[in-house]
């Protein structure tokens, strides 16, 4: 899911909300004068590192909030585990195993939320749903097949983070006069840990447009609340930690 933001006078409006399978995005406008001061550090009950693009809350255990979730690889759900791990009565032959690798690496964006989770529901219930596939000449259109039926099977056991409030209407994102100018439009994005309670532990910068700007964002999203992902065990809805990508998009009139 992605964010964006779209500011009018010191309070910013948001005039869309679009949602994706794992990043939450906001717009809102810039308008006039924002309050005299801004805070851009961490608020109470959070801490920053020292280059100021890791922040959290300060009685978390840091170890296992901040990961690389960029790639299958650095999540360790690399393509190795998956051959190895596949039933050879199923992908068979290597054309299905490497079609098997194609409809992983299209489902990234759900790996992000919760890797292992995502990997062993995909293993269980998505695999062998591939037993049949055409592996032949072009798979595109398998895989984008796959894709969706992955996307619906794993819906099925598990539910990504969503967020509950919304930049600009529940949660200020005032920006400084000196910063209101069409050269400092951009898309903040940020990686936040969200713990069962739907509240965000952990919040990582991974692309920023200014370093106040970014601080902002970053400020703001301590703010924000998710509904916490889940998986269903026994017929019920169980809270689990997750990661959610989530964008602020600054546009200056």
């Amino acid at each position: 899911m992605h964010a964006g933001a779209v500011f009018h006078r010191s309070i910013p409006l948001p005039v869309r909300l679009a949602l994706a399978s794992v990043v939450v995005s906001a717009l809102f406008f810039v308008g006039c004068t924002p309050p005299p001061t801004i805070p851009i550090s961490p608020p109470e009950g959070w801490t920053a590192d020292a280059t100021g693009t890791r922040w959290w809350v300060t009685v978390t255990d840091t170890s296992h909030i901040f990961r690389d979730l960029e790639t299958l690889h650095a999540m360790g759900a690399e393509d190795a585990y998956l051959l190895d791990a596949v039933p050879a009565n199923v992908t068979h032959t290597l054309a299905r195993r490497k079609l098997a690798v194609l409809v992983k690496q299209s489902l990234l964006p759900l790996y992000r939320n919760r890797p292992d989770v995502v990997d062993s529901l995909f293993v269980r219930f998505v695999v062998p749903r591939m037993e049949d596939a055409q592996v032949r000449g072009d798979v595109r259109p398998e895989v984008e097949r796959l894709k969706l039926e992955g996307y619906r099977i794993v819906g099925r056991h598990f539910r990504a983070p969503y967020p509950l409030t919304k930049l600009g209407t529940d949660i200020p994102v005032p920006v400084p006069d000196s910063l209101q100018a069409p050269q400092f439009n951009g898309t903040v994005l940020m990686q936040v840990s969200v713990d069962t309670l739907g509240a965000p532990v952990g919040i990582e910068l991974i692309d920023g447009v200014h370093p106040v700007l970014d601080r902002i964002a970053m400020r703001a999203t301590t703010d924000m609340r998710w509904q916490p992902a889940y998986v269903i065990r026994q017929g019920k809805s169980v809270p689990i930690a997750s990661w959610a990508r989530f964008k602020v998009r600054f546009e200056m009139p």
